[in-house]
């Protein structure tokens, strides 16, 4: 499949569900590692997602969830970090907003077209906790050496 088409593959008319009270739409979708790394995260199991656009009283919901195991880095010592997502999500879905300080409030949609794997990628990088760490007392890399101080011991000054 050409990036055209996988890019395609993730877009999602929601103009038939706009104007119809108590219409529905079953989403399904597994996110693949191509379009992951675009946005700056690898998957050691890529991230599926399972949800639905449903208008309720003429306001479209997109509820999903996510789940996949993130391939990550410990930010102490650079050591690989499975961490398993599986995180819900919902929005309210719009193809115009009246002010721009609306704009974080809905998402919005261009063309009443709506891109799951952009929407899903962005909450799940929102999602990642501030810190990770391959564990709670990770020792890091020595600031003078460069050695691993979870795997060797060193005899730096520590300042």
């Amino acid at each position: 499949m050409d990036m055209q088409a996988e890019a395609a593959s993730y877009l999602v008319s929601v103009r038939p569900l706009l104007y119809r009270p108590g219409e529905k739409r079953n989403v399904e979708v597994a996110i693949d590692a191509e379009t992951a790394a675009g946005f700056g995260m690898r998957f050691t199991q890529l991230p599926v997602v399972k949800g639905v656009l449903e208008n309720r009283a003429g306001v479209l919901f997109f509820r999903y969830t996510a789940e996949g195991v993130a391939d990550l880095e410990c930010d102490r010592c650079l050591a690989s970090v499975a961490m398993h997502m599986n995180e819900s999500f919902e929005h309210i879905v719009v193809t115009e907003t009246a002010t721009e300080q609306n704009d974080s409030d809905y998402l919005l949609t261009e063309n009443a077209m709506l891109n799951i794997a952009e929407t899903v990628m962005t909450d799940l990088r929102l999602a990642l906790p501030s810190k990770i760490l391959c564990s709670e007392d990770c020792l890091g890399i020595c600031p003078c050496c460069g050695v691993n101080r979870n795997q060797h011991s060193c005899n730096c000054q520590q300042a």
